[in-house]
């Protein structure tokens, strides 16, 4: 953590510098020639689609990764007061990032010439060509990327603390539970990983194109990272009537008390099932509509079992003392 941290770090200042860079762009843009959008009540209200509907899951996705720092509270100082902050920050900023850049690309692109896959950076493209700043462009390339690199060093750091945890608690190999001599890492559970993750890279791109690959990675990722989410907002509001939920030292509580424990985890579930459910719905561009609902049905029930092999066959190993 003392040497990825300066990468997220890095992560999240290439995340929204290109973000005040879109919201610039797009405001010169507009003062010298108008917004290339008419924005009008009606048009901003949604619409229903079953073509583009499984795009509200992903908004709904936006907000996760959150959770994944508490898996790492033992090096964050004074975690309990620190998360609660760092959740409520983050939530604000991803709204306001979302919507005022989802304004500023509009301002740039019609929605009908706007490409899914690199939306900001398309949009800063085409504004700086217009306004002659090709520089910004390539400066938010930069910077995009080693947004994304952040991003992707944050979740595998926080991805690969799971099946490390699990290896020691011995429901996974125990080889999952090794730490590296010298970098004290969880390098079985990250090769891991990467090993899984390059191979369903490659399943999703068979008879498909890149877009319609991307939008299954997307989907599978949403659908598989929402079912855990299920039974943690069913056991949170279940848990909200133990006794000793006032007496635990420890505990960062809900706000409003049982009640909010109801509103919020009540909540929560509905918009992660309304998420899995919609993010089944082949996009309407998929060039194998069939074909993409055979490999999403596919990728999680093999998941899913996949999990519950492991487990049982840890339980089985532990009551034998194995």
């Amino acid at each position: 953590m003392n040497i990825g941290k300066w990468l997220q770090n890095a992560g999240g200042v290439g995340t929204y510098v290109p973000l005040l860079i879109l919201v610039g762009v797009a405001a010169l843009f507009c003062w010298r020639h108008g917004s290339a959008t008419h924005f009008t009540v009606q048009n901003m209200l949604p619409a229903w689609n079953w073509d583009t509907v499984n795009f509200w899951s992903q908004i709904a996705f936006a907000f996760t990764g959150l959770e994944l720092v508490s898996a790492m509270s033992e090096e964050v100082r004074d975690p309990r007061r620190t998360l609660p902050r760092a959740v409520f920050g983050a939530g604000a900023l991803i709204a306001l990032m979302y919507i005022v850049g989802t304004f500023a690309i509009l301002a740039l692109v019609p929605a009908a010439d706007l490409d899914p896959q690199s939306g900001v950076f398309h949009a800063i493209t085409v504004g700086s060509v217009a306004l002659r700043l090709g520089a910004l462009g390539m400066l938010a390339a930069i910077l995009v990327t080693v947004g994304n690199s952040g991003g992707v060093g944050s979740t595998v750091a926080g991805i690969a603390r799971v099946p490390f945890v699990v290896g020691i608690d011995r429901y996974l190999p125990a080889a999952f539970g090794k730490i590296h001599p010298r970098w004290k890492t969880p390098y079985v559970s990250i090769l891991v990983q990467a090993v899984v993750s390059g191979a369903i890279l490659l399943g999703s791109q068979i008879n498909e194109t890149t877009r319609g690959a991307y939008q299954f990675l997307i989907d599978a990722a949403i659908i598989l990272y929402f079912i855990p989410f299920l039974y943690m907002f069913a056991a949170v509001i279940k848990l909200a009537h133990r006794k000793d939920r006032n007496e635990n030292f420890h505990a960062v509580l809900v706000p409003g008390g049982v009640l909010g424990v109801w509103i919020c985890g009540g909540l929560g579930f509905v918009v992660v099932l309304l998420g899995i459910f919609v993010s089944l719905v082949p996009p309407g561009d998929s060039a194998d509509k069939l074909g993409f609902e055979l490999k999403l049905l596919g990728g999680t029930v093999a998941s899913v079992l996949l999990g519950l092999v492991l487990y049982w066959r840890g339980a089985r190993a532990k009551q034998s003392g194995i």
